[in-house]
């Protein structure tokens, strides 16, 4: 499928290119979070990161949110290690503690469709090298809260339609600037 790391070197000689680039959010953080609590109806919870922006700012490249629906209920995770331990050792060591399960208890997804749902293009202001930076960050702001905007529409839009009516969507950003 032409996956690749995703690492700023791999994005910008892409880029260069003249490629275009899907991000999946997500990763080892958001891997390890517990989106299904005992009690509270299950969570989506996306760490919105701004390095992809700068990136798009940087190549004059627009920012198309895309969320899928049904990933969530693919696979089962499951943490078998004490919080404390777990959170040290993906802190530590980047690694993720969790085992991902599905059907039959195996490493084999469960056969649940995924949705793509596509919304609209953000157009950037191009900031090249050697823009200020306090320009770089103001732009980084703005997109930032369109693409949030953008995602956030689109899940409402559709979150009835594949099955996803009681589940908040929750921006942990957000979340990290609230408890300061």
């Amino acid at each position: 499928f032409g996956a690749v790391d995703a690492s700023k070197s791999n994005c910008e000689r892409f880029l260069k290119g003249g490629a275009s680039l899907v991000v999946y959010p997500g990763g080892l953080d958001e891997a390890n979070l517990e989106h299904k609590v005992e009690g509270v109806e299950p969570r989506v919870i996306l760490r919105t990161r701004t390095g992809f922006i700068r990136l798009a700012l940087k190549y004059n490249t627009p920012v198309v949110p895309v969320f899928t629906f049904g990933e969530l209920d693919a696979v089962d995770a499951v943490n078998l290690l004490p919080e404390w331990l777990s959170k040290w050792m993906q802190k530590t060591f980047r690694m993720s503690t969790t085992i991902f399960l599905g059907r039959f208890c195996t490493f084999i997804p469960y056969r649940v469709p995924f949705n793509m749902c596509i919304g609209r293009e953000i157009p950037v202001k191009h900031c090249p090298d050697g823009t200020p930076d306090g320009e770089i960050d103001a732009e980084v702001v703005r997109v930032h809260a369109l693409y949030k905007a953008e995602l956030k529409n689109i899940y409402d839009s559709n979150k009835k339609l594949y099955g996803y009516e009681n589940r908040e969507l929750i921006f942990l950003c957000d979340q990290e600037k609230d408890m300061r």
